[in-house]
């Protein structure tokens, strides 16, 4: 599994600054490890439901028969991208035309899609999946108020919760391919306004097949912090280690755990002279988040 900016000095170099621009406001987005799709638009998986395996037995005895029943299901890849327009007056007088013009909005672009989504993965996929299937945890019975944060916990597995990408989709040498509208010929772009347009697009998504990899404690306030106990709860529903699971909050959620101390948050410095302090909950990195909802959450009953 690799993220974005590995991928990105793999196959993007003719525009190695794309991924630049759509990680910068998504942190989350930034570290989260991607694997290609067994096809162009969706990702092949066997689901286990039971295996039974290998066991110690007496010399001169017979072997138990191993085995593994599981369903074989498909996952399919949502595209990510949208679309650009340019008045035929303003590119006629941009340098570089219309291709120089959007070449000149896509770095904005892609931060604000980058945000939007790293937070859709994070409500629409990761939590809402953690609550359908019954791991979550609150530190107190909701008030009513919608003044809520959340934590989310991720277990990251290779072909089980993974980040995938259409492993043919970048031919551009790019992140999101650049697609001309209508040929790069002129048209009405709307309201009898004539103009050019480019659609920005790539083929990603993330799986989540195996619910003892997701959780999250909701309905988190101020005056309603979770215990250690129930923090330590939640990596233990994912079955977290500190290889492989990451704890993602707003920062005002790191803040009010920091309030416990207690030797459970550790604040440390990476090495090779870089200044950034990392957080860590008994060992499992903490990602923080301004794509998380700043205590506006709906309240959620469990």
């Amino acid at each position: 599994m690799a993220t974005l900016k590995e991928l990105s000095d793999l196959y993007a170099k003719k525009q190695p600054t794309q991924v630049d621009s759509l990680t910068e406001d998504a942190p989350i987005l930034a570290m989260f490890p991607w694997e290609p799709a067994s096809h162009n638009m969706w990702n092949v998986y066997a689901d286990v439901a039971k295996i039974t395996g290998p066991s110690f037995v007496d010399l001169n005895k017979a072997l138990p028969t191993v085995s593994m029943d599981s369903d074989i299901k498909q996952f399919d890849l949502a595209k990510m991208g949208g679309q650009m327009t340019v008045p035929f007056d303003t590119a006629q007088n941009w340098p570089g035309g219309a291709a120089g013009y959007f070449a000149n909005q896509t770095p904005s672009i892609l931060r604000e899609g980058g945000a939007s989504a790293e937070a859709s993965i994070l409500y629409n996929t990761l939590r809402a999946y953690a609550l359908a299937n019954g791991y979550a945890l609150e530190p107190a019975t909701p008030v009513g108020d919608a003044k809520n944060y959340s934590i989310v916990a991720v277990r990251f597995v290779s072909g089980v919760t993974t980040g995938l990408y259409n492993p043919q989709g970048f031919s551009q040498g790019a992140m999101l391919e650049t697609v001309p509208i209508n040929g790069g010929a002129v048209y009405d772009i709307g309201s009898g306004i004539y103009g050019f347009g480019a659609m920005l697009v790539g083929y990603f998504g993330v799986q989540v097949a195996d619910p003892r990899t997701v959780g999250t404690i909701v309905n988190i306030q101020p005056t309603k912090i979770p215990t250690a106990f129930q923090v330590d709860d939640l990596i233990s529903m994912v079955r977290g280690t500190p290889s492989n699971t990451y704890l993602f909050m707003h920062p005002r959620t790191q803040a009010m755990l920091q309030t416990l101390k207690e030797g459970y948050m550790q604040m440390t410095v990476t090495e090779n002279g870089i200044n950034l302090v990392v957080a860590a909950w008994n060992g499992i990195p903490i990602i923080t988040s301004y794509n998380f909802l700043n205590g506006t959450e709906a309240d959620v009953t469990i």
